[in-house]
């Protein structure tokens, strides 16, 4: 499936449906990972500036790649 970015590209957190995350909308990371499940849904692992390493779900969460 794909995500439209690459390991080394800067995210920005739009949406995550996880309540026991310290992540906010806004928070930014490095994605330091692509692991892409089948059909299912692709998981970008990412290390977010606030210490967490912690995946985005492709169809699930939102974010924005951060260009240049």
């Amino acid at each position: 499936m794909k995500v439209g970015c690459n390991v080394g590209d800067r995210v920005q957190l739009v949406y995550m449906n996880d309540s026991l995350t310290r992540l906010r909308p806004g928070d930014l990371g490095t994605v330091v990972d692509i692991d892409t499940q089948g059909d299912l849904e692709t998981l970008i692992w990412v290390n977010w500036d606030n210490g967490e390493h912690l995946a985005l779900l492709s169809e699930t969460d939102k974010y924005k790649i951060i260009r240049g």
